[in-house]
């Protein structure tokens, strides 16, 4: 066995010098000796990891190889090394790369090559290119959503009261975009002239998505985006922006990278914050994981990297990323244009100052985030940059200033500072705000001043053994009505297996005084029941009550509440009833004490107008599809493990809540449809537009199913193998052993094709009477023009 070691062009062969002793001449009186060349087929190794089988080249006791070898094995060697020219062919020295050492066996003509870890080409365990899934076909759709409550109150300080109310919404999806308006209706039921009947229009939009580019236009009524240190105002108008919601899976803040290395293959399990979130393969050579479960906050990264020889090696690293940073190079940005929107809810149609606005942010590196916003009104303009940044100790930095010129005020500006950390066990977080009295924004009331100084403060301890302990602080300093200060502390801690125990407590100080004292215990029972009880002290008063209560699936279920208890040193007690179909969601709730009883109903849902046909639904909230299974009625229909609906007498059903430009997997539920009836597949997969309808068919195949067996003109079965179609049916089916062919979906009368060897013959087939469940046994029938 040979050993090469670091460096082996320090070796000279033993038979050249064996050469040169025997021809009686010194090795210093020969100036340039012939190079002695030879030609090395074997089987590499590199780094415990297979190499591939290569031919090396051996000048000199020096060990040579191809450029492409040195790319297979993902070395990377010195630039300046010396290379050699043989047979045509450039090769390089083995030494080029850092660490060589190489070991020669000669049993079996195999070499195995060892490099530095560091020469490696780095592996990237990346997400993989975020694949856009096709959409689906929009259908014309008409949708109105209804929330409608009645309420029924009686005093014994006032007269009896009965109020209708309700909200709708009125959209019209197509290929080109969703319009949508919504209403409010007040007192609906009463015909008093000191509460008259009202219906208010609250907002309009036209939104049409352009997914391909990450791009959202609306047109009627929206609100503006806020950024760093701005605030959002109702307007109508124009809207134009990024909007990444329209890749499911994009992730726009910075990915930490997890880095380490490995001298072979190996095996690397990845711990975040001591759970471990995947497991992977790298080969030898340094590598980074990207590709883990997005995390925000402050958090700690443990790699245990084990190679093929069962040695280990533990890195450990922290990490920190935050949905206010952009990712390195990523731009997001929104302009509007339009008219600051007044009384939102109490006016259909009214409008003030006219503006325009926009907002930039741009990652400028992975821990550095910039943004500019600006607003121009007809009597306000307002202008400011903002900066988030990550600080040491895994924390995020802010900071912000904006200048703003009113026609009324003249000239204010605004600035921010702020500070926030999370991590598994502590977050703590710090918000100071100031403006100068003449400061002004869009959207905010003539008349109206803003906060001389603002300052917040929070911080948050968990421990699984110790529990949960939150602190918090806010003060707020105004020009006109002094200073308000608030501290509250809140500490939780959970008590046997499931249950949990939390004190609360509120101190107010400044212009208004006042403190409270709380206590809650929370136990889950079984059956998604939960029992609570609460008390509260303040000055003078303590209140308290206790309940239990069962919440609502989304499935087809019933759910409820009950509790009892003091209020403003009442007794009171209140219930509910809730029962969630899969058409609507209906509401009782009933409240009692001696100075009032009130009872509220409420029924929420949604009708849809579809492929020229009423649906009655739950709300429309997201995207939907009408579902198709002719002729089979009252079976189950959901998707994500779920049961949303039932198809109708005619086979249809309108299935809500399906996501938005995602996959969303439709599945008829097999156990409710007839033994006779067959699919191509339960499932289908859909991806909608934003609030839009998708149609979903399931062709199925009904009849009855018969063996049939099946001889050609001289008598004998027809081959197996040799295929079978019904006329009328694009299934296929086969002949199988003696001839026999099983085939479903038959009638009464039927035709059948046998196709075989490029030949083709046409045979009649009729059922016996017999239920539609009833495997049939018929033949044998000739099918003739067929050879064997």
């Amino acid at each position: 066995m040979w050993l090469f070691s670091v460096d082996p062009r320090a070796l000279v062969p033993l038979a050249a010098t064996l050469a040169l002793a025997g021809l009686g001449l010194r090795a210093g009186a020969q100036t340039s000796p012939p190079p002695v060349d030879r030609l090395l087929p074997l089987e590499v190794n590199v780094n415990s990891a297979q190499g591939g089988s290569w031919t090396l080249l051996e000048r000199n006791g020096v060990l040579y190889a191809p450029a492409e070898a040195f790319e297979e094995w993902r070395v990377n060697r010195r630039p300046t090394a010396k290379s050699v020219d043989y047979r045509g062919q450039t090769w390089y020295p083995l030494s080029s790369v850092q660490g060589f050492e190489a070991r020669m066996n000669h049993a079996d003509q195999s070499m195995s090559l060892v490099f530095s870890p560091s020469a490696f080409a780095a592996t990237r365990l990346g997400n993989e290119a975020v694949e856009r899934p096709a959409l689906s076909a929009t259908e014309p759709a008409l949708f109105l959503n209804y929330d409608l409550n009645l309420s029924h109150t009686a005093s014994r300080l006032a007269p009896t009261t009965s109020d209708l109310g309700a909200l709708t919404e009125l959209g019209l999806s197509t290929g080109l975009g969703v319009l949508t308006s919504s209403f409010v209706g007040r007192n609906l039921g009463s015909s008093s002239t000191g509460t008259p009947r009202s219906w208010r229009r609250l907002e309009t939009v036209f939104t049409r998505d352009f997914p391909e580019r990450n791009l959202s236009l609306r047109l009627g009524d929206s609100s503006t985006r806020a950024g760093l240190w701005g605030r959002s105002v109702y307007f109508g108008g124009v809207q134009f922006g990024r909007n990444f919601a329209l890749t499911p899976g994009f992730v726009s803040q910075p990915i930490p990278i997890i880095s380490g290395t490995s001298s072979a293959p190996s095996t690397v399990e990845l711990y975040i914050n001591d759970a471990l979130r995947q497991t992977s393969n790298v080969p030898a050579g340094p590598f980074a994981i990207d590709n883990f479960l997005l995390l925000t906050g402050a958090g700690q990264a443990r790699v245990v990297v084990r190679d093929v020889l069962g040695r280990e090696t533990v890195l450990t690293q922290p990490f920190f990323s935050h949905t206010n940073l952009l990712d390195e190079g990523l731009s997001d940005w929104s302009v509007e244009a339009g008219a600051v929107r007044r009384e939102l809810g109490v006016q259909s149609a009214a409008y003030g100052q006219r503006f325009g606005s926009g907002l930039l942010r741009y990652g400028l590196s992975r821990d550095l985030t910039a943004e500019t916003r600006l607003e121009w009104g007809a009597e306000t303009r307002n202008a400011g940059v903002g900066l988030s940044w990550g600080l040491p100790l895994q924390a995020l930095g802010q900071a912000a200033v904006a200048w703003s010129q009113d026609d009324t005020t003249g000239r204010g500006q605004e600035w921010l500072l702020g500070m926030e950390h999370s991590s598994l066990r502590h977050g703590f977080s710090a918000r100071l705000q100031g403006a100068s009295r003449n400061y002004r924004q869009l959207g905010l009331e003539t008349g109206t001043l803003p906060f001389r100084r603002q300052f917040s403060g929070t911080y948050a301890y968990t421990s699984e053994a110790l529990g949960s302990l939150g602190l918090g602080m806010a003060r707020i300093a105004t020009y006109d009505r002094g200073t308000l200060t608030t501290y509250s502390a809140n500490y939780s801690i959970r008590v046997g297996e499931r249950n949990a125990l939390t004190f609360s407590a509120t101190r107010i100080s400044g212009s208004s005084r006042g403190h409270s004292f709380g206590v809650s215990f929370t136990v889950p029972l079984d059956g998604h029941l939960t029992s609570s009880s609460n008390l509260t002290h303040k000055p003078g008063r303590t209140d308290g009550y206790t309940g239990v209560s069962k919440g609502l699936s989304t499935e087809v279920g019933m759910g409820w509440r009950a509790l009892a208890g003091r209020r403003d040193g009442d007794a009171f007690s209140e219930g509910g009833l809730y029962y969630q179909g899969s058409r609507a969601l209906l509401t009782a709730d009933l409240s009692a004490s001696s100075a009032q009883q009130s009872l509220r109903l409420g029924a929420q849902g949604g009708l849809v107008f579809m492929d020229r046909r009423f649906f009655v639904s739950r709300r429309v909230q997201d995207s939907f599809a009408l579902v198709e299974v002719p002729g089979y009625a009252n079976v189950g229909v959901g998707f994500q493990g779920s049961t949303l609906t039932r198809t109708d007498a005619d086979g249809l059903a309108l299935l809500p809540r399906l996501l938005p430009y995602q996959r969303n997997s439709i599945r008829l539920d097999p156990n409710e449809l007839p033994i006779n009836a067959e699919l191509d597949s339960i499932e289908q997969v859909v991806v909608p537009a934003a609030r839009s309808g998708v149609k979903v068919s399931f062709p199925v195949r009904s009849g009855r199913g018969a063996l049939i067996r099946i001889v050609l003109d001289d008598g004998e079965p027809a081959p197996a193998g040799a295929e079978i179609v019904l006329q009328g049916d694009n299934k296929e089916f086969f002949v199988a052993r003696r001839g026999e062919a099983f085939v479903t979906g038959l009638q009464t009368s039927n035709q059948l094709r046998l196709q075989w060897n490029g030949e083709a013959c046409t045979f009649d087939v009729t059922l016996p009477p017999g239920q539609l469940d009833e495997v049939a046994r018929v033949g044998p029938v000739t099918c003739s023009g067929v050879k064997r």
